[in-house]
């Protein structure tokens, strides 16, 4: 199955990659060479785990960005 994804993070780029069947979105981030823990998986608008099996024909992907906390005095 062909699969849209596209990555947002900064910058933004898009690819098509072919998956095989019963591929997780986490196998997809893995050819993408993308750690899991930094970015959130969405399909139509809705966050993805990924260990589920791959079902959309177009994907994004967003990198999480986090920041320190500070106090206010």
């Amino acid at each position: 199955m062909m699969v849209r994804v596209k990555v947002l993070a900064g910058s933004v780029s898009e690819q098509s990659l072919e998956v095989d069947d019963g591929s997780t979105y986490g196998d997809v981030l893995g050819q993408l060479e993308l750690n899991p823990e930094t970015v959130i998986i969405m399909v139509d608008g809705t966050p993805v785990p990924v260990d589920e099996v791959v079902s959309a024909s177009y994907m994004e992907v967003l990198r999480v960005v986090s920041g320190g906390w500070s106090e206010v005095h």
